[in-house]
């Protein structure tokens, strides 16, 4: 996702907000550690900068999706200065600059240590969700991720969705899928095993398949920890970090995976809610489709990327071959 234009007081907030990474603040005398990725990365350097407080400091990047070319002095200033590095993979030459992981890495000292974590997505709470990227187009209105019921509609040339609540069959085909492709991605880039973190993590997983829940965040930093050879109790940060946007979790849902609906904190929810604000997802829906028919590439794009998973859904009738 390409960074958005930024006028010239959100450019002077946003180099505030990062004062290290920008050189504004004096760096205190002990070894520096970064995490480096998406908000998963800053909410765990949080994690962690509180677990290590007073023995390492941890410099707060912006967001991988959001750094530019005039970004990248400051980025090399730093990496040379790092003695723990924990990445996310990034792909050589992300968004046409050298940002992936063999571009960076090589820029650290010798001797520091690197930790490589996975993007952690989860779906088994919400087997219809999903994330389509479509080039030159952006998220969808109000929730910016995808219902497959809702875009599978959209190919169909559907005017109103019908939001069915996934079979029991689904629910687990769809957990099983995406425990196999979070075990896969860790695989091929030799990360830590948050997979089987988020399936133990049960019901408060996840708030939406991209924002883990503090249990899971909190053992992750933990697993980060001990695999840099670190010894710290990760603490309680006091807030949620990732709870912003909250996805409908349906407590048929909860049941088809053996879980005890009232073990979600809050309870089973069919709204989203945004900002603690709560949006029926039938207007969500409604949105989205009247998005969709202006924007057919990522209807294109989302059946392309998620052909197998809307097959196990048993969303595929009526598509066109």
């Amino acid at each position: 996702m390409a960074a958005e234009p930024m006028d010239d007081a959100h450019i002077a907030g946003r180099r505030v907000h990062y004062g290290d990474f920008y050189g504004l603040n004096e760096l205190p005398d002990v070894p520096l550690f970064a995490v480096y990725g998406n908000c998963q990365a800053e909410s765990l350097r949080v994690l962690l900068h509180g677990a290590l407080a007073g023995e390492w400091h941890g410099v707060r990047l912006p967001p991988v999706h959001e750094l530019t070319e005039q970004d990248l002095p400051h980025l090399h200033t730093l990496l040379p200065r790092l003695s723990l590095f924990v990445t996310q993979p990034v792909a050589a030459g992300y968004r046409g600059l050298p940002l992936g992981n063999n571009d960076v890495l090589p820029r650290l000292a010798d001797d520091a240590r690197i930790v490589r974590i996975p993007v952690m997505r989860w779906t088994a709470l919400m087997p219809t969700l999903a994330i389509v990227r479509a080039p030159g187009v952006g998220d969808p209105p109000v929730a910016p991720y995808h219902d497959l019921r809702v875009l599978t509609a959209a190919a169909r040339g559907e005017s109103m969705v019908e939001l069915t609540r996934p079979t029991p069959e689904a629910v687990w085909a769809a957990r099983e899928e995406s425990l196999r492709q979070l075990r896969v991605r860790q695989d091929a880039h030799h990360a830590l095993d948050a997979a089987s973190i988020l399936d133990a993590a049960g019901p408060n997983a996840v708030h939406v398949i991209n924002h883990p829940g503090n249990g899971v965040l909190t053992e992750v930093a933990a697993a980060i920890l001990a695999e840099a050879g670190l010894s710290a109790t990760v603490p309680d940060p006091g807030r949620v970090l990732l709870g912003g946007i909250r996805a409908p979790i349906y407590a048929s849902t909860l049941e088809a995976l053996g879980h005890d609906p009232d073990d979600l904190i809050g309870g089973p929810h069919d709204d989203w809610i945004i900002h603690g604000e709560h949006i029926p997802e039938q207007d969500i829906a409604a949105e989205h489709l009247r998005w969709y028919a202006q924007n057919p590439s990522v209807v294109t794009a989302g059946l392309a990327r998620h052909e197998q998973l809307i097959s196990r859904l048993g969303l595929d009738g009526g598509l066109r071959r």
